[in-house]
């Protein structure tokens, strides 16, 4: 209950929730905080691992640094051996990031319970945006879930999706691996909503799917303050739900664009290579201009499930389409929905959702 020119509005309070790294409590907070920041630039750097590969072409490099060389070349074919396979303790990292992001989620724990007895009986596509430039988001979200979205045999956590191209790239396929990512091809998706199919996740048949669309573009977009997403003209992502019968969940993370500054943003070189290589390239700097990203306030905010309307077997082209722009519509007005009621919450009352 709040005043509000000297009037009582009675309506309820917006509530965000603290998040809990339950599994690293054992530890002093000192030792958290540092292996969090040790986690946290490994990742980053892991973005940055394709230029290890140029530095193994300079001679002088291995003549003045043999051991060092060596090491990198090993440990980048160490990377290419080791099978891309889910590790699900690989998942409570993101935990440690908690303090070092004062991480928070609008979820309560009854409207968790909620989604959870929903996640039984319906399949569920968690759409999150923004992108950003590195998807510190994705790591808080496996951590999250796996604390939060996991009781006794229940779970929700499905399978995520990630670039083709991330496949080649050293470290970060395997941090992808661990996290049950596959392709983010059409075919892929379907196979892994329908069948339960996705190559990393041999040893269980998952039934989610979390993504974040806006893909590559939405990486230009990225920089502190903005919030900006890729959702307007791309429908693939509804016809997969239709199709499938999975049901939409909208989610915002407030904070995700700024943990870096960004040379390259909106349709310039880098955005236009980017896309053409469906790969990300840009500058990007954190703390003192290095790869160490600055610690934003982070708030993942998580909407309803949004009903997947069914069609019938016999339905026109023109039915179809249709029912893929009514869901593309509704999508977008429940994530501006969800944003505008937790952007003051989240520490950003002024701000504004711009789609693109």
């Amino acid at each position: 209950m709040t005043v509000q020119n000297g009037k009582i509005d009675k309506s309820p309070e917006v509530v965000i929730h603290k998040c809990t790294p339950e599994y690293w409590l054992w530890l002093p907070k000192n030792v958290r905080i540092a292996f969090a920041w040790i986690t946290i630039t490994l990742f980053s750097l892991s973005f940055m691992s394709p230029i290890l590969f140029f530095l193994l072409l300079v001679p002088y490099l291995w003549k003045i640094a043999p051991i060092v060389m060596g090491s990198i070349a090993f440990s980048l074919v160490l990377s290419y051996v080791i099978p891309l396979r889910e590790w699900l303790w690989f998942r409570k990292i993101g935990q440690l990031w908690y303090e070092v992001f004062d991480f928070h989620c609008n979820l309560s724990p009854e409207e968790i319970e909620n989604i959870l007895i929903h996640g039984d009986t319906k399949q569920l596509i968690l759409a999150m945006h923004p992108h950003g430039i590195v998807p510190f988001q994705a790591i808080l979200w496996a951590a999250y879930c796996d604390q939060y979205f996991t009781v006794g045999k229940r779970a929700l956590y499905g399978f995520a999706a990630a670039a083709d191209a991330v496949g080649y790239v050293p470290f970060l396929r395997n941090v992808m691996g661990f996290l049950g990512a596959g392709s983010a091809s059409y075919k892929a998706l379907k196979d892994g909503l329908v069948e339960g199919k996705v190559p990393s996740v041999p040893n269980r048949r998952p039934r989610h799917l979390y993504i974040l669309p806006g893909g590559v573009a939405e990486i230009f977009r990225s920089k502190p303050g903005a919030h900006e997403i890729i959702f307007k003209h791309r429908k693939g992502l509804v016809r997969l739900a239709i199709e499938t019968g999975a049901e939409l969940c909208p989610c915002y993370v407030f904070g995700g664009t700024d943990f870096y500054q960004n040379l390259a943003t909106n349709d310039g070189v880098f955005a236009r290579l980017s896309r053409k290589l469906r790969a990300g390239f840009t500058i990007f700097w954190g703390y003192a201009g290095l790869p160490i990203p600055f610690a934003p306030k982070v708030t993942m905010c998580i909407g309803a499930p949004i009903p997947t309307p069914k069609l019938p077997p016999n339905a026109t082209q023109e039915e179809r389409d249709a029912a893929v722009n009514a869901l593309h519509t509704q999508f977008m007005e429940n994530i501006h929905a969800l944003f505008d009621k937790y952007k003051s919450a989240a520490g950003y009352p002024d701000a504004k959702l711009i789609i693109h």
